[in-house]
């Protein structure tokens, strides 16, 4: 009976000894020690809970208009990435490229490759830019043809910054608070002043009226600073004086036109011409733009020329 019992206790421990190897040679085999050094990696970017900043829409890729403008994501939208928390030690130039937002929803994901790790701050902007130092970019207002779906894919500019809060060996994981609008975006219409009638707009030039030195200007060209130590409400675009009015070009006349411009400091005075086959109007209005505003200003009068 002694050695039945010294048996079976032999037989328990070799039992628990093979039963402990086998569990430990199983957790060496699930341990996975990412790289958490800077490596490029396939980023997923996710908004933040963002319960200290108001949820609103944000102003994205396909604008509808009503009392407000609304907004949402398409997928496939382009956006572009700048590693605010890294540099090329090789050129000095800077860490960026595509992100691709991956749902049409009010609300989408992006995801790209990108240089990162854990703790990198990412500046996204859409629509896409080109980077040409980590302390900022430009931007351009030319070219709109005052439609609702061009100025939403081109000009609409919106900013955010994602901070990477989880990496592995190949992806990382990102979040980001609403992106927020740069410019402001205005819908205008304008009546003959004589007449009451709908004036077609095929050219409208907006300009700065006043007798001030940027009279009879509107920049066209901006440029908009970051850096890793700006805060997302501290970035803002700053105008390049220029010396021409910005002038939109329809592809046919319109009755209304959409047109983003940049905002002002202050009260300004704004002067208007507008043309069409049947000739040439122009008139003036005052008003303060702010950044991410949408203004509605319809039946605006105009005198013929």
């Amino acid at each position: 009976m002694k050695n039945i019992k010294t048996l079976l206790l032999l037989c328990m421990l070799g039992g628990m000894a093979l039963f402990g190897t086998t569990a430990c040679s199983g957790d060496d085999d699930s341990v996975v020690t990412p790289d958490a050094g800077v490596k490029l990696r396939h980023i997923t970017i996710r908004e933040a809970d963002g319960s200290a900043v108001p949820r609103r829409l944000r102003p994205l890729a396909v604008l509808t208009d009503g009392e407000d403008l609304s907004a949402t994501w398409t997928a496939g939208d382009r956006l572009a990435y700048c590693n605010l928390s890294r540099m090329n030690p090789m050129t000095e130039g800077v860490y960026s490229g595509m992100l691709t937002a991956t749902a049409s929803a009010r609300i989408s994901p992006f995801t790209g490759d990108v240089v990162c790790r854990a703790g990198d701050y990412l500046a996204v902007v859409y629509p896409a830019v080109s980077f040409e130092a980590n302390d900022g970019y430009h931007l351009s207002l030319t070219g709109q043809d005052g439609t609702l779906a061009t100025l939403a894919t081109s000009y609409h500019y919106v900013y955010g910054k994602a901070l990477v809060t989880s990496v592995t060996d190949q992806s990382a994981e990102a979040t980001m608070d609403k992106m927020k609008s740069l410019l402001t975006v205005c819908k205008f219409s304008f009546v003959d002043k004589a007449t009451g009638d709908v004036i077609p707009v095929r050219t409208l030039s907006v300009c700065y009226g006043g007798d001030g030195s940027d009279a009879g200007t509107y920049p066209e060209a901006a440029e908009v600073a970051i850096g890793t130590n700006i805060s997302q409400a501290d970035v803002h675009v700053t105008g390049v004086a220029g010396n021409a009015p910005l002038v939109i070009t329809c592809l046919s006349e319109q009755d209304a036109v959409y047109a983003a411009l940049l905002p002002t400091s202050g009260l300004r005075t704004f002067r208007f011409t507008v043309s069409n086959s049947g000739g040439t109007y122009s008139g003036t209005a005052k008003a303060t733009l702010n950044e991410g505003e949408y203004v509605v200003a319809t039946g605006l009068k105009l005198n013929e020329q």
